[in-house]
């Protein structure tokens, strides 16, 4: 049977519409997939929040929520479609400055979505997070609405967190140790943020939830990718 897919272009992070959206504290979300970072699970000793609400008695689409600054926001699951990303790195020729000609690699993020239950495609592989080339990562698709019409959304991996910003680096260290997390990155276009590692899928959206919910932090968000839909 011939998959079922169509490829879409990675929206990558406008950091200064993110910073913006920051300060507004509404209507702010990452859609990056940070090249190169989307890392293995890693355990939480929080006690387990998960963002999952039970279905609603007027749509058969399982829903989860999470936090858009300080405001709740849904996502609906599409039963019949996953995002599969595929992270190819490639070796450019370079000549800098000085005239010296150097490799360079640079990656490129691909995504396309299979129908469930096609090519192998089950439920175990898509709580899995991975496919068995180990540069494919599996993501759920959702939708702001509940209608498998909206637009798509996928987790790639990873939350991407503010902490308050008179905390000192000593501080945040000590409490990412506490809390069982680790920083893959600081991001340098807002203070005390950070790349905080998850695997693929609905983890992500999990272990935003409960580190928002410790009360210690400013934002904490899955790191989204969204569909770009022409206008």
């Amino acid at each position: 049977m011939a998959l079922n897919w169509t490829s879409s272009e990675i929206r990558v992070l406008n950091f200064k519409e993110g910073i913006m959206n920051i300060i507004c504290l509404r209507k702010w979300f990452f859609l990056s997939v940070v090249l190169g970072l989307i890392v293995p699970h890693v355990s939480l000793a929080m006690s387990s929040t998960k963002g999952v609400d039970k279905r609603s008695a007027t749509t058969e689409l399982e829903h989860y929520f999470w936090y858009d600054g300080d405001e709740k926001r849904s996502v609906w699951v599409n039963p019949e479609l996953i995002a599969e990303f595929n992270v190819q790195t490639e070796k450019n020729t370079q000549l800098s400055t000085s005239g010296v000609t150097k490799k360079a690699n640079t990656q490129a993020v691909f995504v396309r979505f299979l129908n469930i239950g096609e090519e192998g495609i089950t439920t175990q592989r898509i709580e899995k997070g991975i496919n068995q080339n180990n540069n494919t990562r599996i993501s759920p698709v959702l939708h702001d609405v509940a209608s498998t019409s909206g637009v798509k959304k996928a987790l790639p991996g990873n939350v991407l967190v503010q902490m308050k910003p008179d905390w000192s680096q000593e501080k945040i260290n000590s409490w990412f140790e506490g809390h069982g997390l680790t920083a893959i990155k600081s991001l340098t276009f807002a203070p005390n943020t950070f790349l905080i590692q998850t695997k693929p899928g609905l983890d992500a959206i999990d272990t935003a939830n409960r580190i928002y919910e410790t009360g210690d932090v400013i934002l904490s968000s899955p790191n989204w990718w969204q569909e770009r839909v022409a206008r």
